[in-house]
């Protein structure tokens, strides 16, 4: 399977102009859903990913990060599957990849 390292890799630019627009649209979402008072805590253990107890006690800014680094497994297949479009659109090549070049 990919890995942000073997997109990066691949793609350069393209990765980066699809997965950081995702990570800030993921982490204002998040912001917007813990400053509106929504439990994200027990929206992230339905679908199966746990965030510390220390996260529960911090602020709003502190709750979002990490509920925003416990989506990342939400996030990176939109972004496996956008990059190869984003690709296209910029007229970015993606770069051969040779066996035993991903780690």
């Amino acid at each position: 399977g990919e890995s942000a390292k073997s997109l990066l890799k691949k793609y350069g630019i393209a990765y980066l102009a699809t997965s950081i627009p995702l990570a800030i649209v993921s982490f204002a979402i998040c912001y917007l859903l813990v400053d509106s008072g929504v439990d994200i805590s027990s929206l992230l253990s339905k679908v199966g990913i746990e965030t510390s107890d220390t996260a529960e006690k911090a602020g709003t800014f502190a709750i979002a990060y990490a509920a925003h680094k416990a989506a990342s497994p939400i996030r990176f297949p939109p972004t496996v599957l956008l990059t190869p479009v984003v690709a296209k659109l910029i007229g970015k090549e993606p770069e051969p990849v040779v066996d035993g070049d991903e780690e």
